[in-house]
Protein backbone atom coordinates (compact mmCIF):
# COMPACT_ATOMS: atom_id res chain seq x y z
CA UNK A 1 0.00 0.00 0.00
CA UNK A 2 1.45 3.57 -1.44
CA UNK A 3 1.92 5.85 1.99
CA UNK A 4 0.29 8.77 1.47
CA UNK A 5 0.18 11.79 3.73
CA UNK A 6 -3.36 11.26 4.35
CA UNK A 7 -1.93 7.90 5.67
CA UNK A 8 0.69 9.13 8.18
CA UNK A 9 -1.61 11.60 9.57
CA UNK A 10 -4.37 9.03 9.76
CA UNK A 11 -1.83 6.55 11.32
CA UNK A 12 -0.35 9.71 13.67
CA UNK A 13 -3.54 10.44 15.09
CA UNK A 14 -4.21 6.20 15.65
CA UNK A 15 -1.32 6.43 17.38
CA UNK A 16 -1.62 9.48 19.99
CA UNK A 17 -5.18 8.46 20.58
CA UNK A 18 -3.88 4.44 21.53
CA UNK A 19 -1.27 6.02 23.66
CA UNK A 20 -3.19 8.81 25.76
CA UNK A 21 -3.53 6.59 29.07
CA UNK A 22 0.79 6.09 28.86
CA UNK A 23 0.55 10.55 28.31
CA UNK A 24 -1.41 11.03 31.12
CA UNK A 25 0.93 8.63 33.18
CA UNK A 26 3.86 10.55 31.44
CA UNK A 27 2.67 14.15 32.73
CA UNK A 28 2.71 12.46 36.29
CA UNK A 29 6.07 11.41 36.14
CA UNK A 30 7.15 14.72 34.32
CA UNK A 31 5.76 16.74 37.19
CA UNK A 32 7.91 14.93 40.03
CA UNK A 33 10.87 13.27 38.03
CA UNK A 34 11.79 15.48 34.87
CA UNK A 35 10.64 19.09 35.14
CA UNK A 36 13.40 20.20 32.88
CA UNK A 37 12.00 18.69 29.91
CA UNK A 38 8.64 19.49 27.78
CA UNK A 39 5.33 19.25 29.82
CA UNK A 40 3.49 16.51 28.25
CA UNK A 41 -0.28 17.29 28.36
CA UNK A 42 -0.02 20.68 30.11
CA UNK A 43 0.98 24.48 27.91
CA UNK A 44 3.10 25.22 30.62
CA UNK A 45 6.59 26.49 30.97
CA UNK A 46 9.36 24.14 30.98
CA UNK A 47 10.19 23.62 34.85
CA UNK A 48 7.24 25.71 36.10
CA UNK A 49 5.92 22.48 37.93
CA UNK A 50 9.43 22.64 40.80
CA UNK A 51 7.18 25.20 41.84
CA UNK A 52 4.71 22.35 43.32
CA UNK A 53 7.04 20.25 44.41
CA UNK A 54 8.08 20.45 48.39
CA UNK A 55 11.05 17.23 48.06
CA UNK A 56 13.23 17.72 45.56
CA UNK A 57 14.46 13.65 45.81
CA UNK A 58 12.60 12.59 43.12
CA UNK A 59 14.27 15.21 40.64
CA UNK A 60 18.02 14.76 42.25
CA UNK A 61 17.52 10.73 42.44
CA UNK A 62 16.78 10.82 38.34
CA UNK A 63 19.66 12.78 38.03
CA UNK A 64 21.87 10.62 39.89
CA UNK A 65 20.77 7.04 37.93
CA UNK A 66 21.08 9.38 34.84
CA UNK A 67 24.86 10.43 35.98
CA UNK A 68 25.68 6.87 36.87
CA UNK A 69 24.68 5.07 33.85
CA UNK A 70 26.49 7.81 31.63
CA UNK A 71 29.97 7.19 33.80
CA UNK A 72 29.38 3.28 34.28
CA UNK A 73 27.99 2.42 30.54
CA UNK A 74 29.05 4.94 27.92
CA UNK A 75 32.22 7.00 29.95
CA UNK A 76 33.63 9.40 28.20
CA UNK A 77 36.66 9.89 30.09
CA UNK A 78 37.68 6.06 29.09
CA UNK A 79 37.55 3.92 26.12
CA UNK A 80 33.87 1.60 26.60
CA UNK A 81 34.09 -0.25 23.64
CA UNK A 82 36.50 -2.60 21.02
CA UNK A 83 36.06 -4.09 17.59
CA UNK A 84 37.42 -7.99 17.10
CA UNK A 85 36.67 -9.85 13.64
CA UNK A 86 34.17 -12.76 13.77
CA UNK A 87 36.18 -15.58 12.57
CA UNK A 88 38.82 -16.82 15.37
CA UNK A 89 41.70 -17.28 12.94
CA UNK A 90 41.36 -13.37 11.62
CA UNK A 91 40.68 -12.02 15.39
CA UNK A 92 44.01 -13.47 16.11
CA UNK A 93 45.79 -11.64 13.57
CA UNK A 94 47.70 -8.76 14.95
CA UNK A 95 47.38 -6.62 11.91
CA UNK A 96 43.33 -7.42 12.14
CA UNK A 97 43.81 -6.51 15.43
CA UNK A 98 45.72 -3.50 14.96
CA UNK A 99 42.77 -2.29 12.32
CA UNK A 100 40.32 -3.00 14.72
CA UNK A 101 41.64 -0.93 17.60
CA UNK A 102 41.93 2.35 14.96
CA UNK A 103 38.76 2.03 14.09
CA UNK A 104 37.49 1.93 17.51
CA UNK A 105 39.70 4.92 18.68
CA UNK A 106 38.29 6.91 15.52
CA UNK A 107 34.83 5.82 16.29
CA UNK A 108 35.13 7.11 20.28
CA UNK A 109 37.12 10.66 18.68
CA UNK A 110 33.56 10.94 16.54
CA UNK A 111 31.88 10.50 19.82
CA UNK A 112 33.63 12.67 21.36
CA UNK A 113 33.90 15.94 18.74
CA UNK A 114 29.96 15.81 18.12
CA UNK A 115 27.38 15.88 20.84
CA UNK A 116 26.99 12.22 21.67
CA UNK A 117 27.66 12.50 25.36
CA UNK A 118 25.26 15.10 26.11
CA UNK A 119 22.46 13.53 24.55
CA UNK A 120 23.30 10.25 26.14
CA UNK A 121 22.80 11.78 29.12
CA UNK A 122 19.19 13.20 28.18
CA UNK A 123 18.64 9.48 26.92
CA UNK A 124 19.48 8.02 29.45
CA UNK A 125 17.39 10.06 32.07
CA UNK A 126 14.03 9.87 29.66
CA UNK A 127 14.52 5.94 29.70
CA UNK A 128 14.80 6.12 33.86
CA UNK A 129 12.01 8.36 33.85
CA UNK A 130 9.52 7.35 30.66
CA UNK A 131 10.34 3.69 30.09
CA UNK A 132 11.01 4.78 26.58
CA UNK A 133 13.91 6.56 24.97
CA UNK A 134 14.48 7.34 21.61
CA UNK A 135 17.55 8.96 19.50
CA UNK A 136 18.16 9.79 16.23
CA UNK A 137 21.29 9.90 14.00
CA UNK A 138 22.13 13.18 11.56
CA UNK A 139 25.09 13.50 9.37
CA UNK A 140 26.62 16.80 9.78
CA UNK A 141 29.67 18.44 7.79
CA UNK A 142 31.28 20.05 10.74
CA UNK A 143 31.48 16.86 13.50
CA UNK A 144 30.17 14.37 10.90
CA UNK A 145 27.83 13.02 13.13
CA UNK A 146 24.87 14.37 15.14
CA UNK A 147 22.49 12.54 18.03
CA UNK A 148 19.44 13.84 18.82
CA UNK A 149 16.77 13.30 21.58
CA UNK A 150 13.09 12.52 20.54
CA UNK A 151 10.96 13.84 23.50
CA UNK A 152 8.28 11.63 24.30
CA UNK A 153 5.30 13.86 23.59
CA UNK A 154 6.80 14.24 20.70
CA UNK A 155 7.45 10.63 18.76
CA UNK A 156 5.48 7.47 18.27
CA UNK A 157 6.29 4.15 17.19
CA UNK A 158 5.12 0.86 15.58
CA UNK A 159 6.85 -2.82 16.30
CA UNK A 160 7.67 -5.77 13.89
CA UNK A 161 6.06 -8.93 14.48
CA UNK A 162 9.47 -9.40 16.59
CA UNK A 163 8.75 -6.58 18.90
CA UNK A 164 11.58 -4.32 17.46
CA UNK A 165 10.80 -0.45 16.74
CA UNK A 166 10.28 -0.21 12.68
CA UNK A 167 8.53 2.77 12.27
CA UNK A 168 8.74 6.15 14.17
CA UNK A 169 6.29 9.17 13.62
CA UNK A 170 7.73 12.55 15.05
CA UNK A 171 6.44 15.56 15.06
CA UNK A 172 7.87 18.86 14.77
CA UNK A 173 6.49 22.70 15.29
CA UNK A 174 7.89 25.18 12.80
CA UNK A 175 7.73 28.86 12.58
CA UNK A 176 7.30 30.02 9.00
CA UNK A 177 10.92 30.53 8.82
CA UNK A 178 12.22 27.49 9.83
CA UNK A 179 9.48 25.68 7.96
CA UNK A 180 11.00 27.51 4.62
CA UNK A 181 14.55 26.91 5.57
CA UNK A 182 14.08 23.21 5.09
CA UNK A 183 11.67 22.70 2.69
CA UNK A 184 11.70 26.05 0.67
CA UNK A 185 8.52 26.61 -1.87
CA UNK A 186 7.06 23.23 -1.23
CA UNK A 187 5.39 24.75 1.66
CA UNK A 188 1.93 25.87 1.58
CA UNK A 189 1.26 29.41 0.30
CA UNK A 190 0.18 30.04 3.81
CA UNK A 191 3.44 29.43 5.37
CA UNK A 192 4.80 31.27 2.80
CA UNK A 193 2.91 34.30 3.02
CA UNK A 194 3.63 34.66 6.62
CA UNK A 195 7.33 34.09 6.01
CA UNK A 196 7.54 36.89 3.30
CA UNK A 197 5.13 39.02 5.20
CA UNK A 198 6.79 39.14 8.74
CA UNK A 199 3.22 39.37 10.02
CA UNK A 200 2.68 36.52 13.22
CA UNK A 201 6.17 35.35 12.45
CA UNK A 202 6.16 32.64 15.68
CA UNK A 203 2.85 30.96 14.44
CA UNK A 204 4.10 27.69 14.96
CA UNK A 205 3.03 24.92 12.13
CA UNK A 206 2.86 21.32 12.45
CA UNK A 207 5.24 18.74 10.22
CA UNK A 208 5.31 15.05 10.88
CA UNK A 209 8.46 13.09 9.78
CA UNK A 210 7.64 9.10 9.12
CA UNK A 211 10.74 7.25 9.09
CA UNK A 212 10.10 3.31 9.01
CA UNK A 213 11.19 0.16 6.45
CA UNK A 214 10.45 0.18 3.22
CA UNK A 215 9.16 -3.07 2.41
CA UNK A 216 9.30 -2.27 -2.27
CA UNK A 217 12.89 -1.37 -3.50
CA UNK A 218 15.49 -1.84 -5.72
CA UNK A 219 18.68 -2.94 -4.04
CA UNK A 220 20.80 -2.58 -7.29
CA UNK A 221 19.94 1.39 -7.52
CA UNK A 222 21.52 3.79 -5.28
CA UNK A 223 19.43 6.03 -5.22
CA UNK A 224 17.39 7.99 -2.00
CA UNK A 225 13.99 6.10 -3.43
CA UNK A 226 15.38 2.78 -3.24
CA UNK A 227 16.96 2.34 -0.02
CA UNK A 228 15.98 -0.42 2.82
CA UNK A 229 14.73 2.39 5.10
CA UNK A 230 12.28 5.89 3.84
CA UNK A 231 11.92 8.96 5.61
CA UNK A 232 8.81 11.25 4.70
CA UNK A 233 7.46 14.82 5.73
CA UNK A 234 4.10 15.51 5.84
CA UNK A 235 2.27 18.81 6.39
CA UNK A 236 -0.15 17.81 9.17
CA UNK A 237 -2.77 20.73 8.09
CA UNK A 238 -2.44 20.40 4.63
CA UNK A 239 -1.83 16.41 4.37
CA UNK A 240 0.80 17.23 1.60
CA UNK A 241 4.33 15.12 1.20
CA UNK A 242 6.99 17.79 1.02
CA UNK A 243 10.09 15.64 1.29
CA UNK A 244 11.35 12.24 0.94
CA UNK A 245 14.79 10.62 1.63
CA UNK A 246 16.40 6.82 2.59
CA UNK A 247 18.77 5.69 4.45
CA UNK A 248 20.67 2.33 4.60
CA UNK A 249 20.13 1.87 8.24
CA UNK A 250 17.37 3.13 10.53
CA UNK A 251 18.42 6.10 11.92
CA UNK A 252 16.40 5.99 15.02
CA UNK A 253 17.49 3.86 18.43
CA UNK A 254 14.89 3.24 21.05
CA UNK A 255 15.27 1.62 24.47
CA UNK A 256 12.75 0.24 26.82
CA UNK A 257 13.59 0.18 30.35
CA UNK A 258 11.29 -3.06 31.31
CA UNK A 259 9.88 -4.18 28.44
CA UNK A 260 6.53 -6.21 28.66
CA UNK A 261 5.06 -8.65 25.96
CA UNK A 262 3.37 -6.68 23.15
CA UNK A 263 3.49 -3.49 24.60
CA UNK A 264 5.03 -1.14 22.39
CA UNK A 265 6.43 1.41 25.30
CA UNK A 266 8.05 0.28 28.12
CA UNK A 267 7.68 0.68 32.22
CA UNK A 268 10.51 3.00 34.11
CA UNK A 269 11.98 2.62 37.70
CA UNK A 270 10.48 6.43 37.77
CA UNK A 271 6.92 4.70 37.28
CA UNK A 272 7.56 2.12 40.18
CA UNK A 273 9.10 5.00 42.45
CA UNK A 274 5.77 7.59 41.81
CA UNK A 275 3.87 6.40 44.63
CA UNK A 276 6.79 6.98 47.06
CA UNK A 277 7.57 10.78 45.38
CA UNK A 278 3.57 11.44 45.91
CA UNK A 279 3.42 10.17 49.31
CA UNK A 280 7.01 12.13 50.29
CA UNK A 281 5.44 15.15 48.64
CA UNK A 282 2.09 14.98 50.68
CA UNK A 283 4.43 14.22 53.98
CA UNK A 284 6.51 16.67 53.48
CA UNK A 285 3.58 19.19 53.24
CA UNK A 286 2.26 18.15 56.23
CA UNK A 287 5.78 17.51 58.31
CA UNK A 288 6.38 21.59 57.77
CA UNK A 289 3.04 22.61 58.52
CA UNK A 290 3.44 21.05 62.25
CA UNK A 291 6.58 22.50 62.50
CA UNK A 292 5.56 25.80 61.64
CA UNK A 293 2.94 25.18 64.28
CA UNK A 294 5.15 24.76 66.91
CA UNK A 295 7.46 27.39 65.65
CA UNK A 296 5.39 30.36 65.01
CA UNK A 297 2.05 29.00 67.01
CA UNK A 298 -1.54 30.53 66.98
CA UNK A 299 -2.59 32.98 70.03
CA UNK A 300 -5.47 32.71 72.28
CA UNK A 301 -6.51 36.44 72.60
CA UNK A 302 -9.66 37.69 74.96
CA UNK A 303 -12.27 38.78 72.19
CA UNK A 304 -12.31 42.40 73.24
CA UNK A 305 -9.15 43.83 74.30
CA UNK A 306 -7.28 45.42 71.34
CA UNK A 307 -7.98 47.87 69.11
CA UNK A 308 -7.94 46.34 65.40
CA UNK A 309 -6.46 43.19 64.70
CA UNK A 310 -3.02 42.16 67.03
CA UNK A 311 0.71 42.23 65.31
CA UNK A 312 2.52 39.60 66.57
CA UNK A 313 5.89 40.63 64.36
CA UNK A 314 8.83 41.84 65.74
CA UNK A 315 8.80 45.85 67.36
CA UNK A 316 5.21 46.49 66.52
CA UNK A 317 3.01 48.05 68.74
CA UNK A 318 -0.86 46.98 69.74
CA UNK A 319 -3.51 48.69 71.20
CA UNK A 320 -5.78 47.76 73.58
CA UNK A 321 -8.71 49.26 75.42
CA UNK A 322 -8.25 49.94 78.74
CA UNK A 323 -10.13 48.28 81.85
CA UNK A 324 -10.79 45.43 79.05
CA UNK A 325 -8.39 43.37 79.72
CA UNK A 326 -7.17 42.10 83.82
CA UNK A 327 -4.15 40.89 85.00
CA UNK A 328 -5.98 37.49 85.06
CA UNK A 329 -6.89 38.24 81.59
CA UNK A 330 -4.28 35.30 79.67
CA UNK A 331 -2.65 35.74 75.83
CA UNK A 332 -0.96 32.20 75.26
CA UNK A 333 0.11 30.04 72.24
CA UNK A 334 -2.04 27.37 71.42
CA UNK A 335 0.84 24.65 70.64
CA UNK A 336 0.20 21.41 67.94
CA UNK A 337 0.91 18.03 69.79
CA UNK A 338 2.41 16.43 66.89
CA UNK A 339 5.67 14.63 66.62
CA UNK A 340 8.08 16.27 63.66
CA UNK A 341 10.50 13.27 64.60
CA UNK A 342 7.94 10.56 63.63
CA UNK A 343 7.29 11.92 60.25
CA UNK A 344 10.79 13.15 59.31
CA UNK A 345 11.49 9.34 60.07
CA UNK A 346 9.48 8.54 57.61
CA UNK A 347 10.20 10.71 55.17
CA UNK A 348 13.66 9.43 55.35
CA UNK A 349 12.34 6.10 54.45
CA UNK A 350 10.56 7.56 51.45
CA UNK A 351 13.53 9.03 50.39
CA UNK A 352 16.04 6.19 50.59
CA UNK A 353 13.25 4.00 49.21
CA UNK A 354 13.21 6.46 46.11
CA UNK A 355 16.71 5.96 45.70
CA UNK A 356 16.63 2.76 46.00
CA UNK A 357 14.55 2.07 43.13
CA UNK A 358 16.31 4.48 40.82
CA UNK A 359 19.66 2.82 41.72
CA UNK A 360 21.11 5.30 43.62
CA UNK A 361 23.18 2.87 46.22
CA UNK A 362 24.41 0.99 43.00
CA UNK A 363 26.32 3.94 41.78
CA UNK A 364 27.21 4.95 45.45
CA UNK A 365 28.40 2.48 47.16
CA UNK A 366 30.77 4.33 48.77
CA UNK A 367 28.32 6.63 50.27
CA UNK A 368 26.51 3.72 51.35
CA UNK A 369 28.71 1.50 53.23
CA UNK A 370 28.20 1.07 56.98
CA UNK A 371 31.44 -0.35 58.26
CA UNK A 372 34.63 -0.91 57.25
CA UNK A 373 35.10 -3.59 54.08
CA UNK A 374 38.36 -4.49 51.84
CA UNK A 375 38.67 -3.47 48.88
CA UNK A 376 37.81 -6.83 47.51
CA UNK A 377 34.81 -7.05 49.13
CA UNK A 378 33.95 -3.68 48.44
CA UNK A 379 34.35 -4.67 44.49
CA UNK A 380 32.03 -7.89 44.98
CA UNK A 381 29.78 -5.79 46.53
CA UNK A 382 29.15 -3.21 43.58
CA UNK A 383 29.56 -6.15 40.83
CA UNK A 384 26.62 -7.51 42.75
CA UNK A 385 24.58 -4.39 42.86
CA UNK A 386 25.13 -3.58 38.91
CA UNK A 387 24.12 -7.11 38.43
CA UNK A 388 20.36 -6.35 39.02
CA UNK A 389 20.92 -3.84 36.02
CA UNK A 390 21.11 -6.65 33.64
CA UNK A 391 18.02 -6.72 31.46
CA UNK A 392 17.94 -2.71 31.28
CA UNK A 393 21.79 -2.95 30.50
CA UNK A 394 21.58 -5.69 27.92
CA UNK A 395 18.48 -3.85 26.22
CA UNK A 396 21.26 -0.51 26.45
CA UNK A 397 23.76 -2.94 24.40
CA UNK A 398 21.69 -4.72 21.86
CA UNK A 399 18.73 -2.11 21.65
CA UNK A 400 20.94 1.08 21.45
CA UNK A 401 24.60 1.35 21.27
CA UNK A 402 25.28 -1.65 19.20
CA UNK A 403 23.24 -0.36 16.48
CA UNK A 404 24.35 3.04 17.48
CA UNK A 405 28.19 2.14 16.99
CA UNK A 406 27.26 -0.02 13.51
CA UNK A 407 25.27 3.09 11.99
CA UNK A 408 28.53 5.45 12.80
CA UNK A 409 30.97 3.10 11.60
CA UNK A 410 29.06 2.78 8.61
CA UNK A 411 29.19 6.90 8.30
CA UNK A 412 32.98 7.31 8.84
CA UNK A 413 33.64 4.71 6.14
CA UNK A 414 31.26 6.54 3.42
CA UNK A 415 33.27 9.67 4.58
CA UNK A 416 36.58 8.10 4.35
CA UNK A 417 37.52 8.48 8.24
CA UNK A 418 38.72 4.98 8.50
CA UNK A 419 42.29 3.66 7.96
CA UNK A 420 42.71 1.03 5.46
CA UNK A 421 41.20 -2.13 5.91
CA UNK A 422 43.97 -5.06 5.88
CA UNK A 423 44.24 -7.47 2.32
CA UNK A 424 43.70 -10.14 4.91
CA UNK A 425 40.11 -8.91 5.39
CA UNK A 426 39.20 -7.76 2.06
CA UNK A 427 37.36 -11.46 1.52
CA UNK A 428 35.52 -11.07 5.01
CA UNK A 429 35.07 -7.37 6.23
CA UNK A 430 33.25 -8.17 9.02
CA UNK A 431 33.73 -6.76 12.81
CA UNK A 432 31.75 -7.78 16.40
CA UNK A 433 31.32 -4.72 18.77
CA UNK A 434 32.62 -5.32 22.15
CA UNK A 435 32.14 -3.28 25.07
CA UNK A 436 33.97 -2.70 28.53
CA UNK A 437 32.27 -0.24 30.59
CA UNK A 438 31.61 -1.10 34.26
CA UNK A 439 28.08 -1.84 33.67
CA UNK A 440 29.11 -4.71 31.16
CA UNK A 441 31.98 -5.96 32.90
CA UNK A 442 29.87 -6.73 35.98
CA UNK A 443 27.85 -9.34 33.83
CA UNK A 444 30.38 -11.23 32.88
CA UNK A 445 32.59 -11.14 36.09
CA UNK A 446 31.06 -14.43 36.66
CA UNK A 447 32.85 -15.69 33.74
CA UNK A 448 36.10 -13.91 34.99
CA UNK A 449 35.98 -15.60 38.94
CA UNK A 450 35.02 -18.78 37.12
CA UNK A 451 38.37 -18.69 35.38
CA UNK A 452 39.67 -17.36 38.24
CA UNK A 453 38.42 -20.28 40.74
CA UNK A 454 39.30 -23.22 37.96
CA UNK A 455 42.98 -22.01 38.01
CA UNK A 456 43.17 -21.66 41.65
CA UNK A 457 41.99 -25.22 42.00
CA UNK A 458 44.51 -25.98 39.57
CA UNK A 459 47.21 -24.74 41.09
CA UNK A 460 46.30 -26.98 44.34
CA UNK A 461 45.94 -30.00 42.66
CA UNK A 462 49.45 -29.24 41.50
CA UNK A 463 51.38 -29.67 44.53
CA UNK A 464 50.24 -32.72 44.76
CA UNK A 465 50.24 -33.94 41.35
CA UNK A 466 52.56 -31.89 39.11
CA UNK A 467 51.66 -33.10 35.71
CA UNK A 468 48.38 -32.00 35.88
CA UNK A 469 49.82 -28.34 34.69
CA UNK A 470 50.35 -30.31 31.08
CA UNK A 471 46.08 -30.23 30.92
CA UNK A 472 46.42 -26.14 31.18
CA UNK A 473 47.04 -24.01 27.92
CA UNK A 474 48.45 -20.80 29.90
CA UNK A 475 48.42 -18.72 26.42
CA UNK A 476 44.31 -19.38 25.89
CA UNK A 477 44.13 -18.92 29.41
CA UNK A 478 46.04 -15.13 29.05
CA UNK A 479 43.64 -14.61 25.82
CA UNK A 480 40.37 -15.71 27.40
CA UNK A 481 40.76 -13.21 30.42
CA UNK A 482 41.98 -10.23 28.13
CA UNK A 483 39.52 -11.15 25.86
CA UNK A 484 36.53 -10.88 28.52
CA UNK A 485 37.48 -7.72 30.28
CA UNK A 486 38.24 -5.82 26.89
CA UNK A 487 42.05 -5.06 27.39
CA UNK A 488 43.60 -3.60 24.45
CA UNK A 489 44.87 -5.88 21.94
CA UNK A 490 47.89 -3.83 21.53
CA UNK A 491 49.45 -5.29 25.31
CA UNK A 492 49.73 -8.52 23.55
CA UNK A 493 52.38 -9.64 21.88
CA UNK A 494 51.23 -11.83 18.61
CA UNK A 495 51.12 -15.80 18.29
CA UNK A 496 54.44 -15.14 16.03
CA UNK A 497 56.42 -12.82 18.61
CA UNK A 498 55.61 -15.27 21.60
CA UNK A 499 57.22 -17.69 19.60
CA UNK A 500 60.43 -15.85 18.26
CA UNK A 501 60.68 -14.67 22.60
CA UNK A 502 60.53 -18.30 23.70
CA UNK A 503 62.81 -19.92 20.91
CA UNK A 504 65.39 -17.17 21.76
CA UNK A 505 65.13 -18.23 25.19
CA UNK A 506 65.49 -21.65 24.35
CA UNK A 507 68.31 -21.32 23.09
CA UNK A 508 69.81 -19.23 25.46
CA UNK A 509 69.21 -21.29 27.91
CA UNK A 510 70.81 -24.19 25.59
CA UNK A 511 73.84 -22.47 25.72
CA UNK A 512 73.90 -21.15 29.19
CA UNK A 513 73.51 -25.39 29.63
CA UNK A 514 76.53 -26.16 27.19
CA UNK A 515 78.74 -23.47 28.96
CA UNK A 516 77.35 -24.84 32.06
CA UNK A 517 78.94 -28.25 30.99
CA UNK A 518 81.72 -27.11 29.63
CA UNK A 519 82.64 -25.23 33.12
CA UNK A 520 82.09 -28.29 34.75
CA UNK A 521 84.41 -30.28 32.32
CA UNK A 522 86.77 -27.63 32.78
CA UNK A 523 86.85 -28.00 36.36
CA UNK A 524 86.98 -31.72 36.17
CA UNK A 525 89.86 -31.45 34.20
CA UNK A 526 91.51 -29.05 36.27
CA UNK A 527 90.81 -31.16 39.21
CA UNK A 528 92.13 -34.04 38.03
CA UNK A 529 95.29 -32.78 36.47
CA UNK A 530 96.29 -31.19 40.27
CA UNK A 531 95.68 -34.44 41.48
CA UNK A 532 98.03 -35.80 39.32
CA UNK A 533 100.47 -33.27 39.98
CA UNK A 534 100.48 -33.75 43.60
CA UNK A 535 100.81 -37.68 43.35
CA UNK A 536 103.84 -37.11 41.36
CA UNK A 537 105.11 -34.64 43.77
CA UNK A 538 104.48 -37.15 46.67
CA UNK A 539 106.59 -39.56 44.92
CA UNK A 540 109.42 -37.65 44.11
CA UNK A 541 109.51 -36.60 47.88
CA UNK A 542 109.78 -40.17 49.16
Amino acid sequence: MELTAEKIVKNYNSLKSARSNFDALYQKLHNYFYVESDSILDKKARGSEITRLLDTTSLDAADVAAAGLCNYLTPESSKWLFLEHPDMELRENKEVQNWMHDVADELLYTFARSNFYQQMSIFYKSSLVYGTASLVTERDLRDNLRYYNLPINKHWLTEDARERPNSYYILYEYTAEQAYSRFGEAVGQDVIDVYKSGVNENKKFKYLCYIGERNNYDPDKLDKLNMPVRMVWADVQQKKILKEDGFRAMPCVSHRFYKVAQEVYGYSPGMKALPHARLLNAMTDTVLRSAMKQTDPAWALPDNAFIGRPNFNPRQLNYYRRGNMSPRDEIFPLMAQGNIAIGENEMESQRQQIRKILFNDTFQQFSELQKQMTVPEVMERINEKMSLLGPAVGRFVHDVLQPLCEKSILSLYEDNRLPRMPDVMLQNPAYEVRFTSRLVQSQRQVEVQNLSTALGYIGQLAQVSPEVIDKLNPDKAVDKVFNTIGVDPEILRDDQQVQEIRQNRAEAQAQAAQLQQQLAAAQTYKTAAEGDRNVKDSQLEG
